[in-house]
């Protein structure tokens, strides 16, 4: 029950975020919705099912700092793998395309001009 009105709390919120956008101020509109989301997620934490939520984000953020980002010269070298493994893939279908389209007009008896 707890978490049904949670969500409506949140729902109520954005409703009213975009029902006073043409009265109010939208400084004022923003920290009502940061103040209504507050309470909502309060309430929302205070069920079984809330306080396992906020436990998988606060695992999945413990996860998420143990990821070792690559530095800026690994990211460049990367990129440029890429690109050069891109171009010359490019380069070899280029190649096999005009090789089999020779090859079916030859098989076909198709002249070169078309």
């Amino acid at each position: 029950m707890m978490w049904a009105a949670g969500l409506l709390i949140l729902l109520a919120g954005l409703v009213g975020f975009f029902y006073f956008s043409d009265d109010v101020m939208v400084v004022v509109r923003v920290v009502g919705l940061l103040v209504v989301a507050g309470v909502g997620m309060a309430v929302i934490g205070q069920t079984q099912r809330g306080r396992e939520m906020f436990g998988f984000v606060r695992e999945a953020d413990v996860e998420r700092r143990k990821v070792v980002w690559p530095n800026r010269q690994e990211t460049l070298q990367t990129t440029l793998m890429v690109l050069v493994i891109t171009i010359i893939v490019a380069i070899m279908l280029f190649l096999m395309d005009t090789l089999f389209g020779w090859i079916v007009r030859r098989l076909i008896g198709v002249s070169g001009a078309s």
